[in-house]
């Protein structure tokens, strides 16, 4: 099982709920997120390129199949019991939007004639407001009609639109529910590994192109010394301004051993051209180790994600701490969004000597299940943790399970509130995927996580939790973690171990 966080867009959500607190009757709010959260995701589908060379050509008889498998996952294993309609609902959205998308056209239909894309609109809008769908059977016989109707209307295969459906099911469902293409796939197999290849940096879009926000250590971005904040504006002398997230991240992708000339705008302003060579990178989870008080012998580090290898990462860490002499120890979650279940439980474990570390609940066979301490907790020291709003999955796993067994102090903001686990499925019926929220998970004490998180034992308001900052101010708290002289949240965990700690008095 897997429970991160893929976080939604921060300003959108914020703006967007700013908007229905502050006008709850206006329906056309709610309406234009959902319009713009599916144009949104469609332009991402066209510019995957895994999307656009595998899945789009998919003979049709093999994107019925496709639908039909991911609509038998759904019913089959979602937490919850859902009904067909919603989901074929959503496809024939799904399917509306793309009729008014010129890239979808183009790559679909290129010579289809204005007035007949709008009467194909006009007949899926009448299927939508009489839509009565009782079982898989009548949700499957409906993306065949609307296929049938845009193969008569427009001369339109019916993958294209098989594969609207297929994504829509997932859409509807919940926000960490998602239809993986062939690329995202391996990107979530790699990314669970700790082990992928490319340059070894962490991207968020900027005007100007791709600013690095992390700069993973010993990959090529790190040993050309590129830092985070920096901004990528040419790749292979192609200018990236003007372009999406997506599109513009697609243009680093490549084989292992093959090279990428990129200019980057330094921190001083001079724009530098660097050849790097793509390889295997490997993500450690354990970013930071260091001893920050030395009378009390305080240790940090703090853990990025829960992937294959954290919690050897862990143990080496604190092993590492423990010969400079450390006896409380600091482990920071803020903005982890989580990763495996198994490493959560594992990590907790290696604290608590017995009892259950977290309970899952679901519909299919094996979800509902209580994981319990192994018996063989290793480290016994002094704990606090410090979280935020960015805690999210499995860092609450961790963290409401060190609260409930009064092993840990929690220090900082209520964490994000996922209170649910995903199950990753590899499809038969095409080179693609499935991340399908599969159960719900709560504290040993039965607390659900679900939008109530973990509030901390020593809350603590940042003025970056209290209103949202840009890019630079983010950045410059990033790099302020572990230094108890600007980061305030380390700080009074740190008062607080000196005034328990009898070494300090």
């Amino acid at each position: 099982m897997y429970a991160r966080a893929a976080l939604p867009s921060v300003p959108v959500r914020q703006r967007a709920g700013q908007a229905l607190e502050r006008w709850p009757s206006r329906v056309e709010f709610s309406r234009r997120l959902k319009l713009c959260e599916i144009h949104f995701k469609l332009k991402r589908r066209y510019l995957d390129d895994s999307f656009r060379n595998v899945l789009l050509p998919l003979p049709d008889t093999q994107a019925v199949e496709l639908y039909e498998e991911v609509l038998e996952r759904i019913d089959s294993n979602y937490v919850d019991s859902v009904s067909f309609e919603p989901m074929v609902r959503r496809g024939l959205d799904n399917l509306e939007v793309a009729l008014r998308d010129p890239v979808f056209l183009k790559a679909n239909a290129p010579s289809a004639e204005a007035a007949r894309v709008t009467a194909l609109r006009e007949t899926l809008r009448r299927y939508r407001m009489s839509l009565n769908i009782a079982d898989r059977a009548a949700a499957v016989q409906m993306a065949l009609t609307s296929a049938d109707l845009a193969r008569r209307s427009l001369g339109m295969r019916a993958t294209p639109i098989l594969l609207e459906f297929t994504c829509g099911a997932c859409d509807v469902l919940d926000d960490f529910t998602s239809y993986l293409t062939p690329d995202k796939l391996e990107d979530l197999y790699a990314m669970i590994d700790g082990n992928f290849v490319g340059l070894g940096i962490e991207l968020k879009h900027d005007e100007e192109g791709l600013r690095l926000v992390g700069v993973i250590r010993g990959g090529p971005a790190w040993e050309a010394g590129l830092q985070p904040g920096e901004i990528i504006v040419q790749v292979n002398r192609a200018p990236l301004k003007g372009m999406g997230l997506d599109e513009a991240a697609n243009r680093l992708q490549g084989t292992e051993g093959s090279t990428v000339e990129l200019a980057v705008r330094r921190k001083s302003g001079e724009v530098q051209s660097l050849r790097l060579v793509r390889r295997h990178v490997e993500v450690q989870s354990v970013t930071r180790v260091k001893i920050v008080e030395k009378v009390a012998a305080i240790g940090y580090l703090r853990l990025s994600g829960f992937q294959k290898s954290s919690t050897e990462e862990l143990d080496a860490a604190i092993e590492a701490l423990t010969r400079q002499g450390m006896r409380i120890l600091v482990i920071d979650l803020r903005g982890n969004p989580g990763g495996l279940l198994n490493v959560a439980v594992d990590m907790a474990s290696r604290f608590v000597d017995s009892g259950v570390i977290v309970s899952t609940r679901g519909r299919a066979q094996g979800q509902t299940q209580m994981l319990h301490a192994d018996g063989r907790a290793r480290w016994r020291m002094p704990l606090f943790v410090l979280v935020d709003h960015d805690s999210a999955s499995a860092s609450e796993i961790l963290a409401g399970a060190l609260q409930d067994h009064r092993r840990a102090t929690i220090v900082g903001a209520r964490t994000y509130g996922k209170g649910s686990v995903q199950s990753i499925f590899s499809l038969r019926s095409a080179p693609a995927g499935l991340k399908l929220t599969t159960a719900k998970f709560y504290s040993p004490h039965n607390r659900p996580y679900s939008e109530q998180g973990v509030q901390p034992d020593v809350p603590i308001v940042t003025r970056s939790a209290a209103k949202p900052q840009d890019d630079s101010a983010l950045l410059r708290e990033e790099a302020n973690y572990g230094d108890p002289a600007h980061d305030p949240v380390l700080a009074t965990a740190i008062r607080i171990a000196r005034e328990r700690s009898p070494a300090s008095r």
